[in-house]
This record gives C-alpha cells, structure tokens and sequence, in this order.
C-alpha cells in the first residue's frame, strides 16, 4: 500500500472539464488528493462514517516519504484567468427526529434566522484556470499513484455542486524532482519555519502562516508555522 520502492520523479496533470475549481487559497496539493484516495480504496467505511480515520492506523501514500510523515508532493500550478465569489445557501436539515428539541412550541417551527440552526450565505472562491490544467510534482510509483487517481473524479471543495470536475489524469516520468522548488514556480509546499528546508531556500516572498505540513491539511493536529505558497497570478 505504497511507501518508499520503486519511486521515481513524476509530473501529474489533471484536465478539467470546464475550467472551474473551487478553493479559497488556490492551493491544491497532491498528496492530499491521493490521501483521499486511499480512503476510498482501503477504507471507504471512513468516509462513510462508520468509523474514524484514528482507528485505521498508518496510511501509506505511493509517494516518497519525508520526516514527519511528510510526502514529497506539490502543490498544483495552473494560469488563474478569474476569480469570482460566489454564494450558496446553508441550510439545517429540519426533518431530522432531534431538531423538534428546537421547535418554537408556540408556531411550531425551527428558526432560520436565529440560534443553532439559523441558515447562511455561504461565500466560495472559484477560479478559472486556463485550459483547465493543474501541474503537480512529485517522487512517486507512477502505476500506484495513476490507480489512485482514476478513484478522483473531482478536486477542490464542493465538486457535487458541479466545480473542479477531472476530465482526464495523465502521470509521466520527470527528470527531476521539483517537490519542494520548481525554477520557474518557487515554493511547492508548505515548508515548517525553523526547518532545514527553510535555511536552504529563500522564502522571503511567501506568508507564513498557521498551515498543515501533511494530510489531511485541514486538521488542526497537522498546523504548524509555514511558508505556504499561496501566490496569485491572475491574467
């Protein structure tokens, strides 16, 4: 289930079908992506629900791994050609046997507008990426991560609602390893401020921030004090 052998310098592309990805930062990393797929493959139960991911112990990547059970893997690079916000509304599922607890006893209903179970405007970045395509990098068993993907129709947040739809993955050999710095991109992931990494790179562009170091990035018990590339070009 992945781990260090038969790991070589690859580049993945992930082909949109229309362009649009949703993500509030712009950063996308692939070891996050296949993550997500190894859950799918070995322990679809998870995201099901029926039981925690702590319970499911070690989770190996086919990637190359790193201190800190780190992954060598990128962010994605794409040509952001707009950027819009846009909004979709949040709201409980009344229907539910313990949300009567919640009942007005006098109308008989569920405030939306006030209290636990109030509805939101929820705000999300979407962006345009020209020609739909997403560049990662990373050191990798290209057959095992090409397995894992084909489990990834979408990327980004809220691909039900129609965002970040993959028409296509390709994986192919590179000849260098540009998981951590790309000449002509810089920063490929989040790099811990104090680290060995850090001393040997100039970060000076790039916001340092509360962010996670290894999947899920999300997690709190994964934050640490980073450089994070998060750069915006947009044409």
């Amino acid at each position: 289930m992945g781990g260090k052998s038969q790991t070589q310098p690859i580049k993945v592309t992930a082909i949109l079908k229309d362009g649009r990805i949703n993500s509030a930062d712009g950063v996308i990393m692939l070891d996050s992506i296949l993550y997500h797929a190894w859950y799918k493959i070995h322990a679809p139960h998870v995201l099901e629900g029926e039981y925690r991911s702590e319970e499911i112990g070690h989770v190996g990547l086919p990637l190359r791994r790193l201190p800190g059970n780190r992954y060598a893997a990128s962010r994605a690079v794409f040509q952001e050609i707009g950027k819009t916000v846009e909004y979709y509304n949040k709201r409980p599922n009344f229907l539910q046997p313990e949300r009567l607890d919640y009942l007005d006893m006098e109308k008989g209903l569920i405030s939306e507008s006030v209290g636990l179970y109030r509805a939101y405007r929820m705000p999300q970045v979407i962006r345009t990426v020209r020609d739909g395509r997403l560049e990662f990098w990373a050191v990798g068993n290209p057959e095992k991560v090409t397995r894992y993907l084909q489990e990834i129709p979408t990327i980004g947040k809220k691909g039900a609602m129609g965002y970040g739809i993959v028409r296509k993955w390709e994986v192919e050999p590179c000849d260098e390893d540009f998981s951590l710095w790309h000449p002509d991109y810089g920063l490929m992931r989040p790099v811990e401020v104090g680290s060995t990494e850090e001393k040997e790179l100039d970060l000076s562009p790039y916001p340092i921030l509360q962010y996670g170091i290894r999947p899920p990035y999300w997690k709190e018990v994964n934050f640490r004090c980073c450089y994070v590339p998060i750069v915006e070009r947009v044409v």
